[in-house]
């Protein structure tokens, strides 16, 4: 499926990757009820896995900091090397996210500001 549709109507399939089942379940939730096709894995390493099996996926929602090899900054540049149509929003806890921005189409705080979360979604998939 690739994206299709405009800023009020968004098509498309997210990947959201979080550790924290709590905000992941959250973000998750909050794309299905945007009308997207949400998948969901909890660490960088399962996203890899996902990702290189299933082409079908518009956009990746990520934090940075996971257990395990891969951290959401290398999961983004994994992307922007091997999968570059894919649109990217990083997320973070820490207030450095002026790093997220040289791999990531967005780059967003936490706690995760739900209507410009959406926003922000709907924005990159309607672009495409």
């Amino acid at each position: 499926m690739t994206a299709a549709g405009g800023a009020n109507n968004p098509h498309g399939t997210v990947l959201v990757v979080e550790d924290e089942l709590l905000i992941r379940l959250d973000l998750a939730d909050q794309l299905r009820s945007a009308g997207l096709i949400v998948i969901e894995a909890s660490t960088g390493d399962e996203a890899l896995t996902v990702l290189k099996a299933n082409d079908a996926i518009d956009l990746v929602v990520s934090d940075i900091r996971m257990p395990g090899a891969t951290d959401g900054m290398e999961l983004a540049a994994w992307l922007r090397r091997e999968r570059p149509k894919i649109k990217i929003v990083l997320v973070s806890g820490y207030t450095a996210t002026q790093d997220m921005t040289t791999v990531a189409d967005v780059a967003l705080g936490k706690p995760v500001d739900r209507s410009l979360f959406v926003r922000e979604i709907e924005r990159l998939l309607g672009g495409q």
